[in-house]
């Protein structure tokens, strides 16, 4: 099956390599997505009708953070987990696609790349929401990031597409320290570490942050 998929990603790479000028981004990604995604449900498939464990299994070869299986394999589970499957099928997708890139583009290709994988360590880190008291925003400020968080793990193909690669790069630089930050040893909330991290990357204050923090919770 590994083989099959391979074999086809090549054949795939092949046809949207000699289509892509004047094509998009956006649907050079929706055709690497939908072999991925075919691959992970099965012709048909869905993330509600397929072998969970497979599709869990296959996403973590692919993906190839093996340092941070155990957080993603926790993060594809419980409420939303099918949400963030297929989030995770769409970064996967994008670095098969930046790999092609890289190609004719290196420096959009390694942007793409970069930003795929801080997409998935920000899915990887779903499952501390909660895991800690927030001793620097209110209720309702914490709430808020969690629904911006939630927002920026289902809209990995906007991320990836529509942004201009300055834009993709500052966010890809948010989304690395916010992981950083929680990878540390510390007694800070993830809703503290993630305006925090937006606050050294972007050189603004929390005020500032949390509007930005709004802005993204807002995307549409």
């Amino acid at each position: 099956m590994k083989a099959i998929f391979v074999s086809g990603l090549v054949i795939l790479s092949t046809t949207i390599a000699m289509a892509a000028p004047g094509r998009a981004p956006r649907e050079v990604l929706v055709d690497y997505t939908k072999q991925v995604r075919e691959f992970m449900y099965g012709k048909g498939g869905s993330a509600k009708t397929a072998d969970t464990a497979s599709v869990k299994s296959k996403i973590l070869e692919h993906l190839q953070l093996p340092a941070r299986n155990k957080e993603i394999m926790m993060s594809l589970s419980g409420e939303k987990g099918e949400q963030r499957m297929d989030s995770m099928i769409t970064i996967i997708a994008a670095k098969k696609m930046s790999a092609e890139i890289s190609k004719s583009d290196s420096a959009e290709g390694q942007s793409l790349n970069a930003a795929a994988e801080a997409s998935a360590k920000l899915i990887a880190n779903h499952y501390l929401i909660g895991d800690k008291p927030s001793k620097e925003l209110s209720a309702d400020q914490v709430t808020l990031v969690r629904e911006a968080l939630d927002k920026a793990e289902s809209l990995p193909s906007r991320i990836l597409t529509e942004f201009s690669k300055a834009e993709r790069d500052s966010y890809t630089q948010v989304l690395e320290r916010y992981d950083n930050l929680n990878q540390q040893v510390s007694n800070k909330s993830v809703e503290d570490n993630f305006v925090q991290a937006i606050m050294e990357v972007k050189k603004v204050d929390r005020t500032k942050a949390l509007e930005i923090v709004r802005k993204l919770k807002e995307c549409a």
